[in-house]
C-alpha cells in the first residue's frame, strides 16, 4: 500500500497522528527530573488493605499539611495526586516523592520525622503500587512508534543517501523543530501538519534536482587579482605605483566596519559562480595587527548587519604582510549567491578606529596598495591605518587574490548516487528491482516488492503518457522520499513485542552516534540477524550477553569520523547552546563582545565535549578542569596566552584564570543572562537542568517580580534582592534549591567575564563586592565558584547519572520513564567500572538493554 505523502497528499492525520509521540508519551513521563529511587529486590505487586491504610496514614501525617489545601509548598498538592497508577497520570510526581523521601530531604528537618519502620514501610508500598502500574501499562503499551527525524537528520540523511547538499534551515524550507528543554528530537514534540508535507514535498523537488540534475553543470576555475577588482582594474592606482618605482602587484584591503561581497558583480562581474553547488575558495592574503593586538579574523558568510556576517567560514589571518599565505575551504553556494566578507573587530580600539576609518572613505569603496610604507605615497590624504612608526593602528587584512572553482561533485557523494536510476530501456523488473533497492536504503530496512507497487504503477502511467523513462522513474523515487517510511524512524509492529528487530536497532544506534542513517556495514550485519543476536554459551551474566557483532559495529562507528554530528548535536542540545545569543548583550554596557566571541563561546562546550569523548576523559572534567578549549577570541577574552596555531586548540589553565570546566565557559555563564546584566536564578535552573537533570517547578502564578532599587536607593547586589525576594513563603522553598546554584558564579557578569564588583545602573553609592558563597540544600556551604564545583566532584556519581540520563533521552528520543530504571542502573553500574570515562558511557550505553527495547 502506498503510504507516500507525495503521491496522493492524502496521509490521514488522524490514524498518524496517535504515532507521533512515542510509546510512553500519554503515559509517565519524568520532565527532566531524576529518576533515582531504590529498587527493592523484590516487592510483591499485591497492596493489602493494611498496607493501603499505612500509605495513607503516611502521607497525611508527614505530607499533606505542607503539600495540602492549606499550604502548596513547591507547587506540590500531595492531596490532589491520582491513586491509578495505571493510568500513570501523576506517575512522576509520585516517584519524585518516593525520591525525596527515600533521600531524607522530605519531610524537612525542622518537620516531625517518621520512623525507620515507618519510611521503610512507605518507600516498600510507594514502589510497589509503581511496579504494579508499569507491568499494567506495559501490557496495553502502542503497538508502533514513529519518530519523526528533525531538521539535521533530514539534511544528514539525504546526504548520506544520495551526497546531495541540502539546508532544510533556510527559510521556507522544512519547519523548525519543537524543542524540549534543549532536545529537537523528541517524538512526542515533532509532530506532522499539513505546512509540513508541503515543505517535505518541496524538500524532494530539490534534493532530486540536484542528485539527477537535468543537465551536469561544468566545473569552472576564475581567479581575479587586486587590481582585477577594482574599477578599471586598478589602471590609476597601477599608474601611482609606477610614478614612485614601486614593482610589488596591488593589494585590496579589508578592514573592520564594512562588509564586502567576494562574488559580487563589482570583483566577478559576469564570471561569478551560476550553479548551486560545492565550490572551494581560494585566497591569497595576509594580515596587518597593532603592536600586542590579536590578529585580523576574516568572517565569512551571509551579511547579517552593515558590519557582521553569519560566519559561515571564520579563520585568522596569522601570515604577515611580507609573507602572503594562500587559504583555502569549501562553502556550499546556492544560487543566487552571496560570499560577504567581514574583517571582525575584536576590541574597542579596533571597533572605534575602524569605523572613523569607514566613514572617512569616500564612495568608491576601500584603497588598493601593495605595503604599508606605500600607502601615503598613493593616497597622502586619505585616512591612515599606520602610526608614525608604520605600525598598523587595527587589525585588517591585505587580499593579493581571490579565486573560486565548482560546482564540485566528490567521488564519494558520485558513488551515492550510482545504480540509482535504472537505463532509460530497462525492463518493468530491472526497474522494480532499482527501486526497491533504494526504498531499502531509505527506508533502512528490507522493503518487499509489494510495498512499492503504487509507486511503480505511477512509474508505468507516466511512461504511458509519453514521459520520459528517468522523469517518471523521478516520481516513483519522490514516492519513497515523501513516504512516512523515509521521514520517520518506525519501531514496533502489532504483534507489540518489546524488542527492537535488527533493523530498527541499525537505525536507532546510527541516529543516536552519526545523527543520520545506517552505513552499508550496519545495514548488512542487520540483513544479516547479527545485530541482536546473543551468545547464549557466555559464562557472562546474562546482562552482560550481546551480539559480539553489535560491540563491534558501535566501536567502529565511534570510531568513525560521523560521530562528529553527535558530538556537535548532543553537546548542543544536552547544554541548551541555541540560547547564546538569544538575548544580545547590550553594546553600550558590553562593548567588548562580537560576533566572533558569540560564534566562539557557542563552539567552545562542543569542541570540549570533542576533547573528552576523544580522549575517554572522566566525567569529573566537565564540572572542573585544568584546561579548556579555545581560539584565538576566548585566548582574548580570558586573558590567555595568544595560541600559536588557529582555531580550537587545548590550552592549560592556571588559578587565577578563574576557569575550567563547563560551568565557568562563556556560553553557559551568557545563555543565563539577559544582555544586559546577570541571572542567578536562571543558573541555577540551568544547572539543575543540564549537569543534575532536575528542572524546577514552575513559579507560582502572579509571584511578585524582584523589587528594583529606587533612583535615590543604596546600590545592592542581585542577591540581595533576590534574598529579599525570596523570603516571601511561595518562593522560599524553591529558591533555597535553585539560587545556591547560580549564586556560586556571581563574579561572572552577563557575558562571562570575571569580575569581583557588581555592576549597578541604578541606586546611589559604589558598586557593590560580589557575594559567590552559598548554603547547598543539604547544608554543605561553599565560599565561591572554586568551593562549589569542589562539591559538585563529591556528587560526581549523580553527575554522572544524569549524563546518562540525558544520553537515553537523546537516544531514545523520548523522555525516560520509572519503567527505564532497572536499565538505568546497569548503565550507571557499567559506567562506575570504568571511572565514569565519557566514551566508555557513552558505549555502554549503545550496548545497553535499554536501547535494544521499545
Amino acid at each position: 500500500m502506498n503510504d507516500s505523502i507525495f503521491s496522493s497528499r492524502r496521509w490521514s492525520f488522524a490514524k498518524v497522528k496517535p504515532h507521533l509521540s512515542h510509546s510512553f508519551a500519554t503515559t509517565d513521563v519524568f520532565p527532566m527530573s531524576r529518576l533515582c529511587f531504590v529498587v527493592l529486590a523484590f516487592v510483591s505487586p499485591v497492596v493489602s488493605v493494611s498496607a493501603a491504610e499505612s500509605f495513607e496514614a503516611f502521607l497525611t501525617k508527614n505530607c499533606v499539611r505542607c503539600h495540602g489545601a492549606d499550604r502548596e509548598e513547591g507547587d506540590m498538592r500531595i492531596d490532589r495526586l491520582s491513586h491509578d497508577f495505571k493510568a500513570a497520570v501523576d506517575t512522576h510526581h509520585w516517584a519524585e516523592t518516593l525520591d525525596k523521601v527515600n533521600s531524607g530531604e522530605m519531610p524537612p528537618e525542622d518537620e516531625p520525622q517518621p520512623t525507620q519502620d515507618e519510611i521503610a514501610a512507605f518507600v516498600m508500598n510507594l514502589n510497589s503500587r509503581l511496579q504494579e502500574g508499569r507491568a499494567a501499562r506495559m501490557a496495553v503499551r502502542p503497538a508502533v512508534a514513529h519518530y519523526r527525524l528533525s531538521r539535521k537528520e533530514y539534511q544528514n540523511t539525504v546526504y548520506d543517501l544520495l551526497g546531495v547538499r541540502y539546508d532544510p534551515a533556510k527559510p521556507g524550507e522544512l519547519n523548525e523543530d519543537t524543542l524540549w528543554h534543549g532536545y529537537e528530537r523528541i517524538g512526542s514534540q515533532l509532530s506532522l501538519s499539513p505546512s509540513h508535507v508541503d515543505r517535505y514535498y518541496h524538500a524532494a523537488d530539490i534534493v532530486l534536482d540536484r542528485a539527477f540534475p537535468a543537465a551536469a553543470s561544468k566545473t569552472h576555475k576564475v581567479r581575479k587579482t587586486a587590481a582585477e577588482l577594482r574599477y578599471g582594474g586598478g589602471k590609476s592606482q597601477q599608474e601611482a605605483l609606477d610614478r614612485f618605482g614601486i614593482k610589488r602587484p596591488l593589494r585590496y584591503l579589508l578592514f573592520p566596519g564594512r562588509v564586502q561581497n567576494a562574488l559580487s558583480s563589482n570583483w566577478f562581474g559576469k564570471t561569478g559562480p551560476e550553479h548551486s553547488g560545492l565550490y572551494k575558495l581560494r585566497l591569497q592574503a595576509s594580515g596587518i595587527r597593532p603592536p600586542g593586538g590579536q590578529p585580523a579574523h576574516l568572517s565569512i558568510g551571509k551579511q547579517t548587519s552593515e558590519e557582521t556576517v553569519d560566519g559561515l567560514v571564520e579563520f585568522d589571518i596569522r601570515a604577515p604582510e611580507d609573507s602572503p599565505q594562500v587559504y583555502e575551504f569549501d562553502v556550499f553556494l546556492e544560487m543566487p549567491a552571496s560570499l560577504d566578507f567581514s574583517v571582525v573587530v575584536t576590541d574597542v580600539v579596533d571597533r572605534r578606529s575602524g569605523a572613523a576609518f569607514r566613514n572617512a572613505l569616500t564612495s568608491r569603496g576601500g584603497y588598493v596598495f601593495t605595503h604599508s610604507s606605500e600607502t601615503a605615497l598613493l593616497n597622502p590624504n586619505a585616512p591612515q591605518m599606520f602610526d608614525g612608526d608604520g605600525n598598523g593602528i587595527f587589525s585588517t587584512v591585505l587580499l593579493d587574490w581571490i579565486e573560486w572553482e565548482g560546482p564540485l561533485v566528490t567521488e564519494a557523494e558520485k558513488s551515492r548516487r550510482n545504480d540509482v536510476l535504472p537505463p532509460d530501456d530497462a525492463t518493468a523488473k530491472v526497474v522494480a528491482e532499482h527501486l526497491q533497492r533504494f526504498a531499502q536504503r531509505a527506508w533502512r530496512r528490507p522493503v518487499e516488492q509489494e510495498e512499492l507497487e503504487d509507486y511503480l504503477e505511477t512509474y508505468r502511467i507516466e511512461r504511458e503518457a509519453g514521459e520520459k523513462a528517468t522523469d517518471a522513474y523521478r516520481i516513483a523515487l519522490q514516492g519513497v522520499l515523501t513516504s512516512r517510511n523515509f521521514i520517520y524512524l518506525v519501531e514496533g509492529d502489532p504483534v507489540a513485542r518489546e524488542r527492537l528487530t535488527d533493523s530498527e536497532l541499525a537505525s536507532r544506534l546510527s541516529y543516536f552516534l552519526w545523527s543520520s542513517m545506517p552505513d552499508n556495514g550496519l545495514l548488512l550485519a542487520a540483513r544479516n540477524g547479527s545485530l541482536c543476536t546473543t551468545d547464549l554459551q557466555s559464562d557472562a551474566p546474562r546482562t552482560d550477553k550481546m551480539s559480539v557483532v553489535l560491540a563491534q559495529q558501535v566501536d567502529r562507528m565511534l570510531m568513525d569520523s560521523r560521530v562528529n554530528r553527535f558530538i556537535d548535536d548532543f553537546a548542543r542540545q544536552w547544554l541548551q547552546l541555541h540560547r547564546v545569543g538569544m538575548f544580545p548583550p547590550d553594546k553600550k554596557l558590553y562593548p567588548g563582545y562580537d560576533d566572533w566571541l558569540e560564534t566562539s563561546t557557542r563552539a567552545e562546550p562542543v569542541e570540549y565535549f570533542r576533547e573528552m569523548l576523544a580522549n575517554n576523559l572522566p566525567i569529573d572534567s566537565f564540572l572542573d578542569s585544568d584546561w579548556t578549549m579555545a581560539n584565538a577570541r576566548l585566548c582574548d577574552f580570558y586573558g590567555l596566552p595568544e595560541p600559536r596555531t588557529g582555531g580550537f586548540q587545548r590550552v592549560s589553565l592556571k588559578p587565577e584564570d578563574h576557569r575550567g570546566g563547563l560551568l565557568t565557559m562563556g556560553a553557559v555563564l551568557g545563555l543565563t543572562s539577559d544582555g544586559t546584566r546577570h541571572r542567578p536564578v536562571h543558573r541555577g535552573v540551568w544547572v539543575s537542568e543540564s549537569i543534575f537533570n532536575s528542572s524546577p517547578p514552575s513559579p507560582p502564578a502572579n509571584v511578585d517580580p524582584i523589587e528594583p532599587i529606587p533612583p535615590k536607593g543604596t546600590k545592592i547586589t542581585i542577591r540581595q534582592r533576590i534574598e529579599a525576594h525570596a523570603k516571601n513563603a511561595s518562593c522560599a522553598a524553591c529558591h533555597r534549591n535553585i539560587d545556591p546554584l547560580g549564586l556560586a558564579f556571581d563574579q561572572y557578569d552577563a557575558i562571562g567575564q570575571w569580575r569581583t564588583h557588581e555592576r549597578v545602573p541604578t541606586g546611589v553609592g559604589e558598586d557593590p563586592m560580589v557575594d559567590a558563597s552559598g548554603l547547598m540544600a543539604d547544608g554543605r556551604s561553599f565560599t565561591d565558584s572554586v568551593q562549589f564545583k569542589q562539591l559538585l566532584l563529591e556528587d560526581r556519581d549523580k553527575v554522572a547519572r544524569a549524563f546518562i540520563e540525558h544520553l537515553c533521552t537523546y537516544a531514545l528520543r523520548r523522555v525516560l520513564t520509572v519503567d527505564d530504571e532497572g536499565d538505568l542502573m546497569t548503565i550507571e553500574e557499567e559506567a562506575k567500572k570504568n571511572d565514569y570515562r565519557v566514551k566508555d558511557i557513552v558505549r555502554a550505553v549503545a550496548l545497553s538493554e535499554l536501547i535494544r527495547k521499545r
